[in-house]
């Protein structure tokens, strides 16, 4: 058990040093970025006293991440990682988050607890406010090395301790490359120098965050009806002139007594919008409908997905056919990366003409409980995920970095174990039906 805890420890540091260059982080870099370079022309003391900042800014969520956990899990429930994107209400929070530091970067208002923060001990909130974002941000993705820690810190055998250390180790190793630039001057050395450069700079890491927040409007519009949507966005719309408004009517050229008055309107104006305008109840789960799926492998030279279907899997199997199962989700920004550059190509697209592998779909864009537990029996906590069932009831579980060639050469495997020649002929007997008690699956 010691060198398994040791294994999982070191898997969970790596795993959150990595995400830190993972597609989903990309506002966290952003972030991170400018705060490094805008602190370069700081003295060593500060520099170091804003890494410890940002520091205890993830490692307080991560603890508040692991707390969260034991009380799910004491209540017998299970969670996986990243599943509180799941909410619409969580990524609608975090939607709005985002676009106001996007604006804030824009320069559309200033406040001094915000993504590059301000001087002295608001600075110092700036870059532990830094920190937290990053770390919420984070957690839709998955990385090499941290899928195995986390599907164990969140399992159900893992000790209450082992939870936290492991979390605690992830968000150390989030934290830790901003660490090192803080603490050892000769790696902040190779950042350009402060100048003129940085507002457009800042305005630059602005739209990105802006881009982010459409990501995760984009999630929630899967979320939600059309009509709470489209609602949603008139709310966005109230929140960006309340936030326009404190520096417009109320910046610091105005009295203290003007100031506080605009900023109560604005926030009466937020608070007023969200309870009048929001609507997040999620959408109504559709019927499965396999129409489109009841057709050829590939389809307008795109691969044809059938959406999840325990029952389909096994009738896959009666018929010696492989399933190639994609859990995915539209927050999970890796799972489209790696759709888009390794799934989703010519050779993928091939091989599966060739073989006549189902291509399969387990869409958890919003909670699915059985999804979720086929996701569990195969040991991992959080997606992507890919998988080949195969026929015999066992599978062939491909790690969460994947390439082209090595999909292109797992289906050839599985299509060599199963040929196409033999479908439907002798598989019967030696199939099992695929079910989340299935130890194998």
């Amino acid at each position: 058990m010691e060198g398994s805890l040791l294994t999982y420890a070191g898997e969970a540091f790596l795993g959150g040093v990595i995400l830190n260059v993972m597609p989903c982080v990309l506002p966290v870099l952003t972030m991170k970025v400018f705060h490094v370079i805008e602190r370069a022309g700081e003295a060593p003391r500060e520099n170091r006293l804003h890494g410890l900042a940002y520091a205890g800014g993830v490692m307080a969520t991560f603890a508040l991440f692991a707390a969260a956990i034991l009380v799910i899990r004491a209540g017998g429930e299970s969670f996986g990682w990243g599943m509180h994107f799941q909410s619409p209400a969580f990524v609608a929070v975090m939607a709005a988050l985002v676009f106001a530091f996007g604006l804030n970067a824009l320069g559309v208002f200033e406040f001094t607890i915000s993504v590059s923060g301000g001087g002295g001990k608001e600075g110092y909130a700036g870059s532990f406010v830094n920190g937290v974002v990053a770390s919420i941000m984070a957690t839709p993705c998955s990385a090499p090395f941290l899928g195995s820690a986390a599907a164990f810190a969140l399992g159900s055998g893992a000790a209450m301790w082992e939870t936290a250390l492991l979390f605690l180790l992830i968000g150390f190793g989030l934290a830790f490359p901003f660490l090192l630039i803080s603490f050892v001057p000769a790696v902040g050395k190779i950042l350009p120098r402060p100048g003129a450069w940085m507002e457009t700079f800042k305005q630059a890491m602005g739209f990105t965050l802006v881009g982010a927040a459409i990501w995760l409007l984009t999630v929630l519009q899967n979320q939600i009806s059309s009509d709470g949507f489209a609602w949603f966005l008139w709310f966005m719309w109230v929140l960006g002139i309340a936030l326009w408004s404190l520096d417009h009517f109320g910046g610091l050229m105005h009295s203290l007594a003007r100031r506080m008055t605009v900023r109560g309107l604005a926030a009466a104006a937020v608070v007023g919008a969200a309870v009048w305008m929001v609507d997040l109840s999620p959408k109504p789960t559709p019927s499965v409908t396999v129409a489109k799926s009841e057709g050829p492998v590939v389809m307008d030279d795109q691969i044809n997905w059938a959406p999840f279907d325990a029952t389909r899997v096994s009738k896959a199997a009666g018929s010696c056919r492989p399933v190639f199962m994609d859990f995915t989700a539209d927050w999970c920004a890796n799972c489209k990366t790696n759709e888009k550059v390794f799934i989703e190509t010519e050779k993928i697209r091939t091989v599966l003409q060739d073989t006549k592998i189902l291509p399969m779909k387990a869409d958890m864009t919003n909670e699915n409980e059985e999804i979720e537990e086929w996701l569990e029996k195969l040991g991992r906590s959080g997606i992507p995920a890919y998988v080949i069932y195969l026929p015999d009831g066992t599978h062939d579980l491909l790690p969460e970095a994947i390439t082209t060639d090595m999909l292109a050469e797992r289906l050839n495997k599985a299509n060599a174990k199963f040929p196409v020649a033999a479908r439907g002929k002798s598989c019967a007997a030696a199939a099992k039906k695929p079910s989340p008690k299935t130890a194998t699956l």
